[in-house]
């Protein structure tokens, strides 16, 4: 492997380890919220965003408008799964669409679907992996010694 490729590879995974621990420590702190404290209501759904990449459709996300307990009306995007978000996206447009969410009171833009798993583990995992991986790999290339050229001398 060439050397700008070797850095960049140790780059991705010493950076992007934390990075993404973080980002799993935030989705369990958010679910924990979620589960002591938080509401549901029902959010109307105002519009539907999706990628499409080579044919595939992912990153489903629907626009909603909801009204907290304390009467202040919150506007946010809330992550579909694939199949619900296609569903909706094909719904009639006369049909008033709706979904089950929930939101913290101290914070009412974070929130998730009502049926929203906690993927923090996985989360947790991959970053971990990634940090160890990117680690050992610097540790070995730190420690490799350079192969030694065996130069035979010839006689005179």
């Amino acid at each position: 492997m060439s050397g700008f490729r070797w850095i960049l590879l140790l780059l991705v995974l010493i950076v992007g380890g934390p990075f993404v621990l973080w980002m799993g420590y935030d989705e369990s702190s958010t679910m924990r919220a979620l589960a002591d404290h938080g509401k549901s209501v029902d959010a109307s759904v105002e519009e539907i965003t999706w990628n499409k990449k080579r044919g595939s459709e992912s990153g489903f996300k629907a626009k909603v408008n909801f009204t907290t307990e304390d009467q202040q009306a919150v506007t946010d995007k809330v992550d579909l799964p694939s199949d619900l978000g296609k569903q909706l996206r094909d719904a009639p447009e006369s049909e008033a669409a709706t979904l089950k969410v929930r939101y913290l009171p101290e914070d009412p833009h974070r929130l998730r679907l009502a049926t929203h798993t906690d993927t923090s583990t996985g989360m947790f995992a991959g970053g971990a992996a990634m940090l160890v991986i990117g680690l050992g790999l610097l540790a070995y290339r730190v420690r490799r010694k350079p192969v030694a050229v065996a130069v035979a001398e010839q006689p005179a």
